[in-house]
């Protein structure tokens, strides 16, 4: 009996130890988490998210061959989820209380297609912004960072879909005058509609914005944005895209309007050229410009995409 009281006290005080081993561990973890700046904790996520997608690209099925239905869907319909890198270059001209000014973005955005209905993106922007300011704030720099956490196509038939996704627009910029100052967040809803006869495919997104948190000297942003999409099927390789898109202003109280266009060419099966003059139409929005000039690439990754014979 003494023997098996002194085994049981032994037993217990091991217990004790450990359970005082993983405290003291857990109470450092704590501390080191605890000292992690903000800024330094949206750098960690984003990290892990861009680490996400790089592992779900390698992921991908390397022999995945495209069916002869999906030879039809084209990367400008949002309704389609196709694993791909893109890469373009936006030129934008404002006219803003007697400024005359250019912001130049450069955007390297991956798309990765998880399953037949989900999927994720990822864009990472370079911005210059020209306008001097009285603070000579920094006039180029990482932009805001801005991730799709879920994209999910809940209803499809063979000529038509809807979508719906989450995304967030993080308040990442280095300088005040190259990002919003504000975390935003952004759902969106989609519908695309084949019509073969006439070539062409039409899609309405429908986007509403609110900002979270962020920088309390900054204006709270809260708008709708409405797009129609129009796309022309000239010929396997050409299309065209017609893309009015509408703002309203929630804070400012107004309603602003763009008109996209895009001349689009797919010189191999993998890769497609585009690109994307536009004009602001009218509105004091802080997304409408005088004029845009978009030139860009995309790259699609891991699959076997055949056209089909003339």
């Amino acid at each position: 009996m003494a023997v098996l009281s002194q085994m049981n006290r032994s037993e217990f005080t091991d217990k004790r130890n450990l359970t005082q081993h993983y405290s003291h561990r857990l109470k450092i973890k704590i501390n080191l988490f605890s000292k992690i700046k903000p800024y330094e904790m949206k750098k960690l996520l984003f990290l892990f998210f861009w680490l996400y997608q790089i592992g779900g690209l390698l992921a991908q099925n390397s022999v995945d061959t495209l069916e002869k239905e999906q030879s039809k869907k084209n990367a400008d319909d949002p309704a389609n989820f196709l694993t791909r890198v893109e890469f373009f270059n936006e030129l934008q001209h404002y006219e803003r209380n007697g400024n005359d000014f250019y912001v130049n973005q450069t955007t390297l955005r991956t798309i990765l297609r998880i399953g037949k209905r989900f999927t994720t993106r990822i864009d990472l922007p370079y911005v210059y912004n020209s306008i001097n300011t009285p603070a000579n704030h920094k006039q180029s720099g990482i932009g805001d960072i801005s991730f799709r956490l879920l994209g999910y196509k809940f209803w499809e038939k063979k000529l038509s879909a809807f979508t719906a996704s989450i995304e967030i627009s993080m308040n990442t910029a280095q300088s005040p005058i190259l990002g919003t100052g504000k975390n935003v967040i952004l759902p969106v809803i989609s519908y695309s509609k084949l019509i073969p006869k006439k070539k062409i495919l039409v899609s309405a997104i429908l986007q509403q914005a609110n900002s979270i948190s962020g920088d309390d000297t900054r204006k709270d942003i809260s708008f709708s944005k409405l797009q129609v999409i129009v796309l022309k099927y000239w010929s396997r390789r050409f299309w065209t895209v017609l893309a009015p898109e509408w703002f309203y202003d929630y804070i400012n109280d107004g309603v602003s309007m763009n008109l996209r266009t895009r001349f689009t060419g797919a010189p191999t099966p993998r890769m497609n050229i585009w690109i994307t003059p536009s004009a602001g139409i009218f509105g004091d929005f802080a997304g409408r410009y005088q004029w845009s000039l978009d030139i860009g690439g995309r790259y699609f990754l891991f699959r076997e995409m055949k056209f089909k014979k003339k």
